[in-house]
């Protein structure tokens, strides 16, 4: 084996020179891989300067090319992140060899108005064997780096064969490349789950999110799983972010009157897009020209997506808001559930993650933290939606609650765009 850093090409591309470098590296009967993320990267060139980034980058370039050996293989994948190929002899080895290498990372230093400061890395581990999809252990090993970054600093995740086979997803490239296809053949369009108001007596449709299906051989489903978190990963998810922009822009000017019967129509907005500026400012010019009554188009953002985008996210929401248009903080509960955003994003309602929901008429804790979030969301002038509603005791326990509105089988699954019609249409 051999070690090869190389400078970074484009991002798919790039990962195709790598997945090739590592099959040809790759003769012993099994390795352990890692998948190292340099964390703070960006504070590190503000309080020291570009330069002693760079230096950071190069150490750890070289900790790793010495740590796999001359039968080894590293190299820069991208940015702060970084993989790196050793033989073992057996699995067991794992743990310590990964071990040693966070130690030998975790003991660099650089050189900062503040004096001496230690790095800190996230590391993801999988052991390979002979006939590797080398493609889906980057992806593996990236994925236990992520989780090693949720645990803290200079953390260790294994990635278990068992935990692999659960969570296995489509191949990277392979899922940009039917995504793109899809969208070229037309064979992609958004269908609508309508949303009921159970604050009366009976409920009434009055909302809908509209969510992305693919047609095949004349059936509607949702996209393979991990298409829009690979699109994420690799930059791209803006194209989808349009695509479903421009539909439902497109339908709102179709379906006026339909329109003037609900309350608002949703669609989802990854946490990429929000934080892309060129998208936003064509979207929020886009917006202005479908001259669109206040509050009829609602858009949807995780919780997560807000927090760890906080400014930027008030920021989008205050802009877009003035423009007529509404946001709903989506899966609230499932990530950091702090109360306090709810009083600093100028959210318009917040939807109730479906964990929650699940067990609402069966366990007291699950029904006190649903009627907590509501309680605190109407006290900051927000609506709340449950999310995954599908059945009548479920129903009767957030109506006792006082939740605005509901989505799920119970009511409806998602339709056609047509079929929603004539559903509006039969609404009084």
């Amino acid at each position: 084996m051999t070690n090869a850093p190389a400078p970074s090409p484009p991002i798919i591309s790039r990962l195709s020179v790598v997945i090739t470098e590592l099959a040809t590296a790759f003769v012993d009967p099994r390795a352990v891989l890692v998948y190292v993320d340099v964390r703070a990267l960006r504070a590190i060139n503000r309080i020291a300067d570009a330069a002693e980034g760079d230096q950071v980058i190069a150490r750890v370039s070289e900790t790793m090319r010495a740590w796999s050996g001359r039968n080894g293989y590293s190299t820069r994948l991208w940015s702060n992140e970084f993989i790196a190929l050793k033989p073992i002899d057996h699995t067991q080895m794992a743990v310590d060899e990964t071990t040693d290498l966070r130690d030998r990372l975790a003991a660099l230093n650089y050189r900062s108005s503040l004096g001496e400061n230690p790095i800190s890395v996230s590391i993801g581990v999988f052991v390979v064997t002979r006939g590797a999809d080398w493609n889906d252990a980057l992806r593996v090993a990236g994925d236990a780096s992520q989780q090693s970054k949720l645990r803290g600093l200079n953390q260790i995740v294994i990635h278990s064969g068992d935990s692999h086979r659960r969570t296995k997803g489509p191949n990277s490239a392979a899922a940009v490349t039917e995504f793109r296809r899809l969208l070229a053949n037309g064979q992609l369009a958004l269908h609508p789950q309508p949303i009921m108001d159970i604050s009366g007596p009976e409920p009434q449709l009055r909302k809908a999110e509209f969510l992305l299906r693919m047609e095949k051989k004349g059936v509607h489903m949702p996209v393979p799983s991990g298409t829009i978190e690979t699109l994420e990963y690799f930059g791209l998810v803006s194209e989808l972010d349009r695509f479903s922009t421009h539909f439902i822009l497109d339908w709102l000017a179709d379906n006026r009157s339909a329109l003037a019967r609900l309350h608002s129509i949703s669609i989802n907005l990854s946490a990429r897009s929000i934080v892309d500026g060129r998208f936003m400012d064509d979207l929020l010019r886009d917006v202005r020209n479908a001259h669109l009554p206040a509050g009829k188009l609602c858009f949807e953002i995780t919780e997560t997506a807000a927090i760890e985008n906080l400014e930027v996210a008030a920021e989008v929401i205050k802009t877009f808001r003035a423009i007529g248009c509404g946001f709903s903080l989506d899966d609230f509960g499932s990530g950091l559930c702090s109360f306090g955003y709810l009083q600093s994003l100028p959210v318009d309602e917040v939807k109730i993650d479906g964990c929650f929901i699940k067990e609402v008429a069966q366990n007291g804790a699950s029904r006190e933290i649903v009627r907590a979030i509501h309680q605190v969301a109407h006290a900051t002038g927000k609506r709340t939606v449950a999310e995954f509603v599908d059945d009548p005791l479920k129903l009767t326990a957030l109506r006792e609650i006082g939740i605005d509105y509901a989505q799920g089988w119970l009511f409806y699954p998602t339709v056609t765009p047509e079929k929603f019609l004539e559903l509006v249409a039969l609404r009084d």
